[in-house]
């Protein structure tokens, strides 16, 4: 498991999809109505490689869902993740640990209609902490089909 502090340095990295070892630049999004898709995305910092993955999950009535997972040997660790249109309850119980921003959050149950943002937390299962949307840095606080690709630059760049 990684720390909060390794966790917020990972997603200051800037990252840039990779496919056969190769960057993608720009990186280009078609997507149908219902689809789910993975980019294997590579950053460094001071001189260290870093691996990560982006999900990109979009169902009916909109729902869309952008994941971000920090990558090491066989694990995977998510890191950040974006929800529209999606319901989500947080753990009903605080530690030490929960940074203070999530506390009045502590036990809310977020209703389909109300965009939110997770992070890691440690010692807490993967994205089990969320933050409305509203609260958090994340400029994309709408969704539409037009801006999916704008997202995934912003997930690439600093989340």
């Amino acid at each position: 498991m990684i720390s909060n502090e390794q966790a917020e340095f990972l997603l200051t990295i800037p990252k840039f999809v990779v496919e056969n070892d190769k960057k993608i630049d720009p990186l280009i999004i078609i997507q149908p109505n219902v689809w789910r898709t993975r980019y294997s995305l590579m950053g460094e910092s001071n001189g260290d490689i870093f691996e990560f993955m982006l999900e990109i999950w979009q169902g009916v009535k909109n729902r869309l869902k952008m994941s971000l997972h920090f990558q090491e040997d066989e694990t995977k660790i998510g890191l950040f993740r974006v929800d529209y249109w999606s319901g989500h309850s947080n753990p009903q119980t605080i530690s030490d640990k929960v940074p203070v921003k999530f506390h009045p959050f502590v036990g809310k149950h977020f209703v389909i209609s109300e965009h939110h943002v997770h992070y890691h937390i440690e010692g807490y299962p993967t994205l089990a902490w969320a933050l409305p949307i509203e609260q958090d840095n994340f400029p994309y606080k709408e969704t539409s089909n037009t801006n999916i690709p704008d997202k995934s630059r912003v997930f690439c760049s600093n989340h």
